[in-house]
């Protein structure tokens, strides 16, 4: 045992050196030159999956529209938002008020799926279920025509989408240097009731500094694989984004970005 996670820490420092051994393509893929609005690869883009936390761009992006006052917000953890699907835990306390703008930052950086239910219904006169009928609103408001939305976190697997409806989502909240800053955040210490909790962001590539974000999110669940989208900012050179979904492992995820934006990048 100690063998085996010996070589997996070598083989996650490799990679994260950028020297990665050949890696798992995704099922389904969407490389995206944003500077000249064209697709450079796909695979499979237009293929529905369960997208998993990829979700909670859209729940940001929902509530930072719908809620004027989202800077002086607060919401509650409620036993309503415990997991019962897939019984994920929060380090972040319950029924006690936590800033919303908190919740987004633990939703975000470190994937928190109880912040995402507790921003669901963090708007006033809006309920939790009225929320995610505005997150499927605006969904095909985006013409994100082949995406549904059953949660605000992506626990659900009936949360679907497509590569390329996605890289729709990236079009729009790539914009939004709220949502921004913060996915792309590597990591912060939050202190609700007080307490410092450190939150560290689940894509590695922010994580360890390998690129400047511009958007970043990952997903998981056992019907989505491995997901991630990424979009570093750019740098006088090719501004190339990347959608990725269920790839076989975190580390297939990584090194399969990381592949095509340093082809496209040179």
């Amino acid at each position: 045992l100690h063998i085996m996670k010996t070589q997996h820490f070598i083989l996650s420092t490799l990679m994260l050196c950028g020297i990665s051994s050949a890696f798992a393509t995704p099922t389904s893929y969407l490389v995206y030159d944003f500077q000249h609005n064209k697709v450079l690869e796909a695979k499979n883009s237009d293929e529905v999956r369960p997208i998993a936390s990829l979700t909670k761009l859209m729940t940001a992006h929902t509530f930072l529209k719908y809620n004027k006052n989202h800077t002086n917000c607060t919401s509650k953890i409620l036993p309503s938002d415990h997991d019962t699907l897939k019984h994920t835990r929060t380090r972040l306390p319950k029924n006690v008020d936590i800033s919303c703008d908190t919740l987004l930052k633990a939703m975000l950086i470190s994937s928190d799926n109880y912040a995402a239910s507790a921003l669901s219904h963090a708007i006033p006169h809006i309920s939790k279920e009225r929320f995610i009928q505005l997150m499927n609103k605006e969904a095909k408001t985006f013409k994100m025509m082949n995406t549904y939305f059953m949660d605000s976190s992506g626990l659900s697997p009936l949360n679907t989408s497509t590569a390329e409806d996605l890289m729709k989502l990236v079009k729009v909240v790539k914009n939004n240097q709220y949502i921004s800053e913060i996915s792309s955040t590597a990591q912060v210490t939050l202190k609700p009731k007080n307490t410092p909790i450190e939150f560290r962001n689940t894509n590695k590539l922010v994580r360890y500094n390998q690129f400047d974000g511009q958007i970043s999110k990952t997903g998981y669940t056992a019907e989505a694989g491995y997901n991630l989208i990424f979009l570093p900012k750019t740098t006088g050179k090719n501004h190339i984004g990347v959608i990725c979904l269920n790839s076989q492992s975190s580390d297939d995820r990584l090194a399969f970005t990381r592949n095509k934006l340093n082809k496209y990048n040179k």
